[in-house]
């Protein structure tokens, strides 16, 4: 199959959902707990958001001819098992927190640390759908602290007694807003991710450990900024990639180094005010009509574009086997890296 330069037809595949009927009914603002795993983070939203835009997208649970066909490498299995359903398309794998689907034409990555921009597409994770910023009124006051997030991502360190003892000694609220990852009923009904209308500051730092975090998206960052609350993170390569300066964020390397920016925060008003204003201003890179034309460049020109490069041709005429072997041995040379 040859994609059309001018007008391909893009298919979001979204496996192992039933009713399709009823997801392309959901209003991603309104119905955002439908979204909170990866899968339907990264897939039905992006359908929600393209297909609102006026694009020519559809959600599919089950191979369909399709020249583009957009996926999640949670189900690079059942791709590979079905593969003799996609011969021709252009496979375009999100690859989220997993490792890559070797045999995809493109992947799209959270961050920029392996992008090529080719083959390998660094896009923004989209913002938190439903998001409520914090309350002009409270000014620079500094006294709700909140984590929102899957609990496992979470620095032990915040449930301690040391932690605790911080925040009765200086007065603050400890709010954390997580869910484990495999959550479903009422747990996910009591998540407020979106709400950060009393929220003054966002703290989130990982588990300590030796693992670099390279694949992870800088979501927290960018929601902090749309809400216009201050965050202070860990030391991960999606934060500092997207850094210009140091009123974008406050970084911490464990929960000590996070109450001591908690208190520069709670003492320095004017910093305080000038990290609001710089992230509004941040988040307007990262707006859903942002997000949605990078998706739209990405689908509709750059893959049409690729596609009709020789050298492209060439690698998308071997058989999937061909592809993941060929792929595993690349990222075995000498400078390729291992994702």
């Amino acid at each position: 199959m040859v994609v059309n330069v001018m007008d391909p037809q893009v298919t979001i595949l979204l496996v192992n959902e039933a009713d399709l009927a009823a997801l392309r009914r959901v209003d991603a603002e309104r119905d955002w707990r439908e979204l909170y795993n990866g899968e339907r983070a990264w897939l039905l939203q992006t359908f929600l958001r393209l297909e609102r835009a006026g694009l020519s997208v559809r959600l599919e649970n089950r191979p369909l001819a399709s020249e583009v066909v957009l996926f999640h490498a949670k189900h690079k299995r059942w791709l590979f098992t079905h593969r003799a359903d996609f011969r021709g398309a252009v496979l375009v794998g999100v690859r989220g927190d997993m490792r890559g689907p070797l045999f995809a034409d493109v992947e799209v990555l959270q961050n920029g640390r392996f992008a090529d921009g080719r083959r390998l597409v660094f896009m923004p994770h989209w913002l938190q759908p439903g998001l409520a910023p914090r309350d002009a009124r409270r000014g620079a006051r500094v006294q709700t602290l909140a984590f929102k997030g899957f609990e496992r991502n979470l620095d032990p360190g915040f449930r301690s007694p040391t932690w605790r003892r911080f925040i009765s000694e200086h007065g603050l609220h400890w709010r954390t807003d997580s869910v484990g990852v495999r959550a479903e009923g009422a747990d996910i009904a009591a998540l407020s991710w979106p709400d950060y209308t009393d929220v003054d500051v966002v703290v989130a730092l990982r588990p300590p450990g030796r693992r670099p975090h390279l694949r992870k998206p800088a979501s927290k960052l960018c929601n902090a900024w749309a809400a216009g609350v201050p965050a202070i993170l860990g030391p991960e390569y999606a934060y500092r990639e997207l850094r210009r300066s140091e009123l974008d964020y406050l970084e911490a390397a464990s929960p000590e180094e996070a109450a001591a920016a908690v208190l520069q925060l709670r003492g320095n008003a004017a910093l305080y005010t000038a990290m609001v204003d710089n992230g509004r201003r941040r988040a307007a890179e990262y707006s859903v009509e942002a997000v949605t034309e990078r998706w739209r460049r990405l689908l509709f020109e750059h893959i049409p574009r690729l596609a009709a490069d020789p050298s492209f041709a060439r690698w998308h005429r071997l058989s999937f086997v061909q592809r993941r072997a060929l792929a595993r041995l690349m990222r075995l040379l000498p400078g390729r890296h291992v994702s």
